[in-house]
């Protein structure tokens, strides 16, 4: 398939190999931080706070022509936290700095409307996850490493509801997703002779309705979960390691495994059954790996891989369910130096390290290592693994980066769905690469280009960042902050591959 990006420009111009839709929003003043908001096919909300306090919030078509604007007020300082949204609101967490509360908007997708919320929280809440609909909101994460609900119905008038627990060794919240009357939580429970998902079913007062326990198999232990919604019922999807580790490591990733809550049982997957896993290896590395994992196999054990996975997302392809991920190891720095890598100053968003599981979760390693300490997490591949009906392993494919590091885990592969092929996104050196899969899983094109080569109307251009994302069918758009004779014009850019 040819690449083509369409550039459409107030004069008309189009560019030879590429077709695309750009659009340019001033940003009045110099230390305003922006963000933009994906809501898939129902267009684009874009955010842009204001030193003084100022949120404006306006709403773009997939059109890129704005709808509508609004604003609100909130602290001057406060930091931007996270976001859901339901197919008809869009839900923001902020917080304010120096306070013991959130604040939660309710913006509608269709109009310039919105509703504030505000969660008092209890002193040392780290926050994890939040899920939400049109009745309520709810807010997990952990005080004194114990896991903590907080519940809002969305009626006026309704003060939130608390609920905390703890149990013998250590619960790990997961997972939230809300139904109609529901909640569903998902726990990992781990104790000196014994590891299992607990999945809760509550009511919106955190009563629990059911509760079911899912040990993991002999010597392995759960590493993550993450809830997904599926036509032949809930899945629960994650990481598994070994359970016995040398003193001086933590649990590494040995594979993934897909829970069935309706007929309850576990599929695991090993690496090693993974056909083009490891593809960042050379081929001398790759063949000593296979030989180092079948020698275990062949003494009855199992070859202790030294991965992490990250799991970022689930897509179903006709019969098949589609693993999204990326591959990663975190690394570490000496103590002497400050940190660096950081988003920069105009990007809204969360951060460094927000979430409650900090510097001590199994994604991260020991937060000091010697003299040494966290330094983000290196990423080696994005994968996809297609997983057929009866639970075998149908296809997998893998794809190497170069000097990709995060400071908190995130997607980087970015994949979609045409009507007859998946296609597989990411970028690299300040290039993007497409890859055409077909539904068998077998590689059928691979494509590059440059988005900053583009003529973006800018005779001295600075980007202050930029990042591109799929957005609805087999369209993607990139956004970014850009700088014209000092003043900053946010960009939107609408890619067709």
């Amino acid at each position: 398939m040819r690449i083509k990006i369409f550039l459409f420009l107030l004069i008309g111009l189009v560019a030879p190999t590429f077709a695309q839709n750009i659009v340019n929003i001033p940003v009045p003043g110099n230390s305003n931080q922006v963000r933009a908001v994906n809501l898939k096919d129902s267009g684009i909300i874009l955010l842009d706070k204001s030193s003084e306090g100022v949120l404006r919030i306006q709403k773009w078509d997939t059109d890129l022509n704005k709808q509508w604007e609004t604003r609100t007020e909130i602290p001057e300082k406060t930091n931007y936290i996270d976001e859901y949204f339901d197919g008809r609101f869009l839900y923001i967490i902020l917080e304010p700095k120096d306070a013991r509360n959130f604040i939660l908007l309710k913006i509608s997708s269709a109009f310039a409307a919105f509703q504030r919320f505000d969660f008092p929280l209890s002193k040392g809440f780290q926050y994890g996850f939040f899920a939400a609909n049109d009745q309520v909101i709810c807010l997990g994460g952990a005080v004194k490493n114990e896991p903590f609900l907080a519940i809002l119905e969305t009626v006026p008038g309704s003060s939130p509801k608390f609920v905390s627990g703890g149990s013998k060794g250590t619960l790990e919240l997961q997972a939230l997703h809300v139904a109609d009357k529901t909640i569903y939580a998902t726990f990992i429970h781990q104790t000196k002779k014994s590891n299992e998902l607990v999945f809760r079913e509550m009511d919106y007062n955190g009563k629990v309705l059911s509760s079911n326990n899912i040990p993991a198999k002999e010597d392995n232990i759960f590493l993550s979960a993450k809830y997904f919604e599926h036509v032949d019922g809930p899945l629960l999807v994650g990481n598994y390691g070994l359970a016995k580790t040398n003193s001086n490591s933590i649990p590494s990733s040995q594979g993934i495994f897909v829970h069935k809550l309706s007929v309850n049982k576990t599929n695991y997957y090993n690496f090693s059954a993974f056909k083009n896993l490891f593809s960042f290896m050379s081929e001398r590395q790759k063949e000593r790996l296979d030989k180092q994992v079948e020698k275990k196999k062949n003494q009855g054990r199992e070859y202790n891989f030294d991965y992490r996975l990250f799991i970022s997302g689930l897509q179903f392809v006709g019969e098949n369910t589609l693993v999204v991920g990326e591959l990663f190891q975190p690394e570490y720095r000496s103590r002497n130096y400050g940190y660096y890598g950081f988003a920069p100053s105009m990007y809204w968003g969360r951060p460094y390290l927000y979430n409650y599981y900090g510097m001590f979760s199994n994604w991260y390693g020991y937060p000091y290592r010697n003299s040494q300490v966290f330094d983000g997490f290196k990423y080696l591949e994005g994968v996809i693994f297609a997983l057929a009906p009866d639970g075998t392993l149908a296809w997998d494919q893998a794809y190497a980066y170069k000097n990709i590091k995060y400071y908190d885990l995130q997607s980087h592969l970015k994949v979609s769905q045409t009507e007859d092929k998946t296609i597989a996104l990411y970028s690299e050196s300040k290039r993007l690469k497409v890859n055409e899969i077909s539904l068998r899983g077998q590689s059928l094109a691979q494509r590059e280009f440059d988005p900053e080569s583009l003529d973006l109307q800018f005779a001295n251009k600075k980007s202050e960042f930029s990042n591109f994302e799929h957005w609805y069918d087999d369209v993607y758009f990139n956004w970014g902050v850009m700088k014209k004779d000092g003043q900053h014009v946010c960009f939107i850019q609408k890619i067709i591959p």
